[in-house]
């Protein structure tokens, strides 16, 4: 009997210990689950941001083109390349650049004009199809020069095709701004002329640029006409 009681004794101390055991237990257990839920959502955040960053740099890039201005206006310009026309957005921070006379010389958006050769870098966005440019640099070109004897002219076109002894023919664009010289036999002296004034047959010097993205064809900026020289000599020569 005496054992039998020190046995019941002994048990009804231990099971409340161990029920307690239990209970001060599940307590501690809950900050584990919440802590791994906080860590949880933070790398779900980070994967989020990650994608969203990823998806931004496939959309723009860094990227430099160069070209001849075609076209400008009050805050875009567009560059023709060698594979295509690009626009040009110009920004609040763009630097425009460009060395005149042996010196680095800033410049505004202002002074890039047509027919410019340029460098653009900047931050190409694929889903607008345009380049925002961060710096422009406006390259110094120089003038093709041409001579030749006109052999069409297209007075809807105003455009004058000069063959040349150099190679196949040049068709020379008149400009609004292109100027034209003549020589004067009598006066012995350049007067200014016009492309009204320019015959077929007639043998011209050409400086100009070149057009984008077409062959044998420039743009004049300055004409010189010799056909009164070219006469000349023909009535001076007893063979004609």
């Amino acid at each position: 009997m005496t054992n039998l009681f020190f046995m019941l004794l002994l048990f009804a101390f231990m099971f409340p210990a161990s029920v307690a055991t239990a209970v001060s237990a599940t307590p501690s257990a809950v900050p584990k689950i919440s802590s791994t839920s906080a860590n949880i959502k933070k790398i779900e955040d980070l994967k989020e941001r990650l994608a969203t960053k990823v998806a931004e740099l496939r959309q723009t890039s860094r990227r430099g083109i160069y070209g001849t201005v075609t076209s400008t206006s009050i805050t875009s310009f567009s560059v023709a390349t060698k594979t295509k026309d690009v626009k040009i957005e110009t920004l609040d921070a763009i630097r425009i650049v460009q060395y005149l006379k042996g010196k680095r010389t800033i410049l505004a958006t202002e002074d890039i004009a047509k027919g410019d050769a340029v460098a653009v870098l900047g931050e190409y966005d694929a889903t607008l199809d345009l380049l925002k440019a961060a710096m422009v640099f406006i390259q110094g070109t120089l003038p093709q020069q041409i001579a030749g004897v006109v052999s069409a002219r297209d007075d809807k076109e105003f455009t004058l095709t000069v063959a040349t002894p150099e190679g196949p023919a040049v068709t020379v664009d008149i400009e609004k701004t292109t100027k034209t010289r003549a020589w004067d036999g009598s006066k012995k002296e350049l007067i200014q002329s016009g492309f009204s004034k320019i015959k077929e047959g007639s043998r011209i010097h050409v400086s100009g640029s070149a057009v984008a993205k077409q062959d044998n064809r420039i743009s004049a900026n300055r004409i010189l006409d010799l056909d009164s020289i070219n006469q000349a000599t023909q009535s001076a020569d007893p063979a004609k």
